[in-house]
Parts: C-alpha cells; sequence; structure tokens
C-alpha cells in the first residue's frame, strides 16, 4: 500500500515528501511503493496424447493398459507428466461373447433312463458309464463365449477307482463317501476341452 499522511491521512505517492493536503514535510519518512498486483498466468488446456497407449496382455483373461505420458504446458515450459494408469480389460475367449446350452428334454430323459437301467441292473457298478455319458452330452451342447465344450473321458477308465471308492465308503460307514462328488467332479472338469468348431473335436 502507499503512503499516507500522519497529520491529516491523505494518500501519498512514493515521489512525495511534502502533504499537498497539510503541508506536512515527510521527508524523515520512509516511503514504501505499493505491492504490484499478482496476474495469474493463463491455464492452456491439457494436451491429450495422439494414441492411446501401449496395450500388453497379460494373460488371456486380462489386459493391461497403459497410456501415453500426458503433457501439460504451465506458462512457456511445457513440464511432462508420466503417469501409468493400470486398467483389466476382460477379453473374450473367441470372436463370439454369447454362452448358452443348446441340449434338449428328451435327449436329458433318454441318457439318464438308460444310465439308470445300466447301474441297476449292475447293482451300481456301472455308474461310472452313466456319469460319462450325461457329462458328454452337457459338454456337447454347452458353448461357453464362442468356445464349444468337448468331453474326452471314458467311464471305463473310472470303474475301477469308483469300485475302490465305492469299498472304502463301506468301511469306514459312509464317512468316505462325503469326498466321493468330489472326486467325480474333479474327474469331469479335467477332461473338458474348449473348441472352436466341430473339426477340432474330430481330431
Amino acid at each position: 500500500m502507499a503512503n499516507r499522511c500522519p497529520n491529516c491521512g491523505k494518500f501519498l505517492t512514493s515521489t512525495e515528501k511534502q502533504c499537498p493536503n497539510c503541508g506536512a514535510v515527510l521527508s524523515g519518512l520512509k516511503l514504501s511503493k505499493p505491492a504490484p498486483k499478482k496476474v495469474a498466468a493463463p491455464v492452456e488446456p491439457k494436451i491429450a496424447p495422439k494414441d492411446e497407449g501401449k496395450k500388453v496382455v497379460v494373460d488371456e483373461n486380462r489386459t493391461e493398459v497403459r497410456p501415453a505420458p500426458a503433457i501439460i504446458r504451465k506458462g512457456s515450459d511445457p513440464v511432462i507428466i508420466t503417469k501409468y494408469e493400470t486398467k483389466y480389460v476382460q477379453e473374450p475367449l473367441g470372436f463370439d461373447s454369447v454362452s448358452y446350452f443348446d441340449g434338449k428334454l428328451h435327449q436329458y430323459i433318454g441318457w439318464n433312463l438308460l444310465g439308470w437301467l445300466v447301474t441297476t441292473f449292475t447293482l451300481g457298478i456301472c455308474f461310472p458309464l452313466w456319469y460319462a455319458w450325461v457329462a458328454k452330452w452337457e459338454c456337447k451342447h454347452t458353448v461357453i463365449r464362442g468356445y464349444r465344450e468337448y468331453f474326452d473321458g471314458n467311464g471305463g477308465s473310472l470303474i475301477g477307482k469308483w469300485i475302490l471308492w465305492c469299498l472304502l465308503t463301506l468301511i469306514t460307514l459312509t464317512i468316505y463317501g462325503w469326498w466321493n462328488p468330489i472326486r467325480l467332479r474333479k474327474w469331469k472338469v479335467a477332461r473338458i476341452k474348449l473348441v472352436k468348431d466341430q473339426k477340432q473335436v474330430r481330431k
């Protein structure tokens, strides 16, 4: 702020040594210049990068996107701010992203009826055949995001394990039998493949 006269309070400039209003002499006072006003620098808009950045495929279900560094101008000097953000994009397994099941009711009844008859007449020994038939039918009519499931398991290879599991279930008074559904599920999932067309199934 500018100086004021101590006698009348009139505002004076830094070059005046005598108050023009009351005639007071101001030669002995220390005059200060008014503080300059601060002018804010113009803020220029952010310069967007030309490309969206580099896309790095981490695995089949995740893609890491790293955008190009943004350039922000502050006054006359450009400042490059490098800030990478990781985004996870769910990539589809195939070209199609549709999943569906196209099995029919009469097929479901037929396979389960045949499996029930075979299992009953063999006193449960051939239950793995029933389990494999139904698993193969379900996978044949299941499409996961453009890929059709294919089951290459054989119920005959499971009969030996199934008989052993049943004997252990009887010996342990059905305690061992609690793990049988989990073992069957593991055996089934380990033999499921995803194929794009039926030609790969024939191969």
